[in-house]
């Protein structure tokens, strides 16, 4: 497996991990329903991308990449922060564009 794969791979991951954790902490419906689209999301990035081919030796693709750890680090870093929920769903959501923009990258 690629690093592209890898890193839509991590984010969908994590978040499925995290996924109670974060809704619980969510105090309206309009808070859950924001993290369950960026969820779905991240599930279908990685799904979509399982069986496809990156190519990592692009520099579009390893810049995404790149920025991906970046995000990746930004959410770990949130996940005992969920006293801040918004700030939670404005990480997660940019984290999961990032993905989204990388899973564009596949052929």
């Amino acid at each position: 497996m690629g690093s592209s794969l890898q890193a839509l791979e991590k984010q969908y991951m994590f978040l499925t991990q995290n996924l109670s954790s974060v809704l619980d902490a969510c105090t309206t419906q309009e808070e859950k329903d924001a993290v369950m689209k960026q969820y779905v999301t991240a599930r279908r990035n990685y799904w979509n991308s399982i069986h496809k081919i990156f190519h990592d030796d692009d520099p579009a693709i390893a810049s995404l990449v790149k920025q991906m750890g970046v995000e990746q680090k930004q959410i770990e870093s949130y996940k005992n922060k969920l006293n801040d929920i918004a700030k939670v769903i404005d990480i997660i959501t940019d984290a999961v564009t990032v993905g989204t923009a990388l899973a564009a990258k596949v052929g």
